[in-house]
């Protein structure tokens, strides 16, 4: 589910007015290129299985899906907008679970190929496909908006596809079955994650036993239809994309290409930048204060917020992380304050990140509706060693323990995590009176995220470490499928009725054509997560970016949409 997943980055494009899918060849609209960069390259453009920034912003730009958001004229918000689809989902029951959704006729891959009902079809199958066992088929399974019917029988391998909600018509024609009552806007949301494949090359991709696929792990074992086509690609070097004349909204593409080249180290990205080999670069907490008062800054709150993750299924010492005492003990011994002077950030002790949004027709954060901050407390006076302590020795005599030891697991490129970890070995053994023993332990880039999910066949994969959750940004309901009983797979070992009965009202036909009725079923939520611990929050960072003179952002006066973006760089422009 990660803040980085393909389906989820889908949604960061413009609005306008569209007629007729092919546009002219003639490349009027570009202005020219921009030089861009990766810390760590992509790997795989398979949006299936991929869950890094960078796999997800080059699916984005290569991609077709039916629907994507899409600016509003002015700049100023967002709107759902046909792409592959020629309009609007229709509702063809009287309960609002079936939706028709009619294919534009005259699309095409970049190779010439038609693009069908078939192809669509064919992608949601390859999504949910049994045998693979995507890990990113959940954002279908689990869809707060649009949770498809026998979509998780058929990826459990319980079901055959023809039990699955999604029926052809015609050539371009489907209908998508819901396994509850849903809005138009709703239906249009749901469906615009599932990017479509071009069905040749992926089952050329395909292993004997149908189990992986190689897709999208190179040039020739991919092909686009998005706004971008890849024109070139060095592994671990180089990624070229130009303009894709054919893309159904190319009038709106004012760049002519985008250059992304490899640049490990942060230093040396801003050294690049300031040299002008790259337009746009991310600022470190380190330089800060060096561009404090540079104009070209952008400030932005994204997928930032960190939370201390524990297991709350491990066994071990009794199931210590399973005891609310414990976690209240780690929750006030925490010293927020002491920890983002040191890394940066703020303190938080909200679980709802800002960059989610609680209104969509206004575009207002979930944070800033009414109610959502007077059940938080105040991060900066959280901290307190003698209530921890207290919290502690209760949780030690439910076990039956005289002492402890708990793991602090993270990547081994997570230098920020380290420096925490290293600061609250030394602030726990003082507060918890050297009884709790703190082990670090070191994993290879990339495995905390998929360690750190609950795993009943391996209870004990991990104990505590630190992360994010990135859940999409456009409807609050989507930051708390994580704790509902049938979350599939799991990613917290937890069950609550009350929880899951609020999470399906936060769903509801009702909740869906009233935001703040929504917010009141999320904000109800987040106190029964904020009360339980379920996860702790700890501190959430600003980022800021540097963007080069010559870019112009397509949102109003270049600032950051609340669960859009800055429209970056897809649909820039230059002067």
């Amino acid at each position: 589910m990660k803040k980085i997943l393909a389906f989820v980055l889908a949604a960061m494009m413009l609005i306008g007015a569209f007629a007729g899918c092919s546009s002219t060849k003639e490349d009027k609209a570009a202005a020219g290129w921009i030089n861009d960069y990766f810390p760590t390259f992509p790997t795989t453009l398979n949006s299936f299985t991929s869950n890094t920034t960078q796999d997800g912003a080059i699916v984005e730009a290569t991609s077709i899906y039916l629907y994507r958001q899409y600016l509003t004229e002015d700049g100023s918000g967002y709107v759902g907008t046909p792409e592959l689809a020629s309009e609007l989902p229709i509702q063809q029951d009287e309960e609002g679970k079936v939706w028709r959704v009619k294919i534009r006729e005259n699309c095409k891959f970049e190779n010439g190929d038609p693009i069908n009902a078939d192809d669509v079809i064919f992608s949601y199958q390859m999504l949910l496909d049994p045998e693979q066992v995507n890990v990113n088929a959940t954002v279908v399974i689990n869809s707060v908006v649009f949770p498809i019917e026998g979509s998780g029988a058929y990826y459990d391998g319980e079901a055959d596809w023809d039990t699955v909600g999604i029926k052809k018509i015609d050539d371009y024609t489907i209908d998508f079955y819901s396994t509850v009552p849903v809005t138009q806007n709703s239906a249009r949301r749901g469906l615009s994650f599932c990017p479509t494949l071009h069905k040749e090359t992926f089952l050329a991709t395909l292993s004997d036993d149908k189990s992986l696929s190689s897709y999208g792990t190179s040039k020739d074992k991919y092909v686009s239809a998005g706004p971008y086509k890849i024109k070139e690609w060095i592994a671990d070097s180089k990624i070229v994309l130009e303009r894709n004349p054919d893309f159904i909204h190319a009038d709106r593409i004012k760049l002519a290409g985008i250059n992304y080249t490899c640049i490990p180290d942060p230093q040396t990205a801003i050294e690049m930048f300031i040299k002008g080999d790259i337009d746009a670069v991310d600022i470190t907490y380190e330089h800060w204060q060096t561009y404090a008062e540079d104009p070209r800054v952008h400030n932005f709150y994204d997928d930032s917020l960190m939370y201390m993750f524990i297991n709350l299924g491990n066994p071990n010492q009794n199931n210590l992380l399973g005891k609310l005492n414990f976690r209240k003990a780690l929750y006030y011994g925490l010293d927020r304050v002491a920890i983002t002077n040191a890394v940066g950030g703020e303190p938080t002790s909200r679980y709802v990140r800002k960059a989610v949004v609680g209104d969509l027709d206004k575009g207002t954060a979930f944070i800033d509706m009414p109610g959502s901050m007077d059940y938080i407390d105040d991060p900066t006076k959280i901290y307190d060693p003698v209530k921890a302590n207290e919290y502690f020795v209760k949780a030690l005599e439910e076990c039956q323990l005289t002492s402890a030891t708990m793991e602090m697991m993270y990547s081994e490129t997570a230098v920020r995590t380290r420096a925490i970890f290293e600061m609250l070995m030394v602030e726990f053994q003082k507060t918890f009176n050297n009884k709790l023993k703190i082990d670090l332990r070191v994993v290879p880039a990339g495995q905390t995220q998929q360690l750190r999910r609950w795993n009943p066949d391996d209870p004990t994969a991990y104990e505590t470490t630190l992360g994010s959750l990135l859940p999409s940004a456009d409807d609050p309901s989507a930051s708390f499928a994580f704790f509902i009983s049938t979350y599939s797979p799991p990613r917290f070992c937890y069950a609550n009725p009350k929880f899951d009965e609020l999470y399906q009202k936060s769903c509801s036909l009702e909740a869906c054509l009233d935001s703040s009725l929504k917010v009141k079923y999320c904000q109800e939520m987040e106190k029964i997560v904020l009360d339980e611990l379920i996860i702790i929050p700890v501190y959430e960072t600003e980022s800021k970016k540097l963007f080069a003179d010559k870019i112009v952002l397509p949102t109003k006066d270049q600032g950051y949409v609340t669960g859009f973006g800055f429209g970056y760089p897809l649909f820039a422009s230059t002067k």
